[in-house]
C-alpha cells in the first residue's frame, strides 16, 4: 500500500454494464492516451462481484475542465457504443481527500457512499481508524467529497480487502 503524498486534482466515477468485459477493456486500453490528453491521470476498473459486466471505473483527474468536456462528448459516446456498453453512463464527480492504494493486486474492493455532518470530525475519524481498518482487512482505501453535494458532507469511501 503506498500512501499519497500528492492527490488528484479531482476523480470521477462512471459505472454502467457493458456486453462483453474482454471486448470492452481492449477498446477501453486501446484508449488511454486519449484519456491522459483529455485530463484523466489514472483509473481503477471495478467489477460488479453478482455481475462482471457491471463496471465502476475510477478515474483520477489532473485536469478537471478538460475531462468533464470530455466525459460529455460525443467522441467518448461514440467509443462506448464501440466497446460494447449497454447501459446509460452514471458519473459521479469528486475532490480526493485521502488515499492509500494498492497498485500491484487485484483485491475485492467495496464502495461506500454516506453523508456526514462535520467534515472535520468525520476527516479525523477516518484519519484515525487505520489500526482498525487493517484488523478488517482494509489493505487500501480512498476518501472523496462528492462535488454534486454543495454542503460537502456526501462521501464516496473505497476500500481493498484481503
Amino acid at each position: 500500500m503506498t500512501e499519497s503524498t500528492h492527490l488528484p486534482t479531482a476523480a470521477m466515477v462512471s459505472s454502467y454494464r457493458v456486453d462483453d468485459f474482454d471486448a470492452w477493456k481492449a477498446v477501453f486500453d486501446a484508449n488511454e492516451q486519449r484519456r491522459v490528453d483529455n485530463g484523466f491521470i489514472g483509473h481503477h476498473i471495478n467489477r460488479s462481484e453478482d455481475d462482471p459486466n457491471q463496471l465502476s471505473i475510477y478515474l483520477a483527474v489532473g485536469d478537471l475542465e478538460a475531462a468533464q468536456a470530455y466525459a460529455g462528448s460525443d467522441q467518448l459516446k461514440a467509443l462506448m457504443a464501440e466497446a460494447g456498453v449497454s447501459s446509460p453512463p452514471e458519473q459521479a464527480w469528486m475532490t480526493p481527500l485521502r488515499e492509500s492504494v494498492v497498485w500491484d493486486a487485484e483485491l475485492p474492493a467495496m464502495m461506500i457512499r454516506h453523508q456526514v455532518e462535520d467534515l472535520d470530525a468525520w476527516l479525523d475519524a477516518y484519519d484515525g481508524a487505520d489500526e482498525l481498518q487493517r484488523a478488517g482487512g482494509i489493505v487500501g482505501h480512498a476518501a472523496n467529497r462528492s462535488n454534486d453535494d454543495p454542503s460537502s458532507r456526501r462521501f464516496d469511501a473505497l476500500a481493498a480487502l484481503r
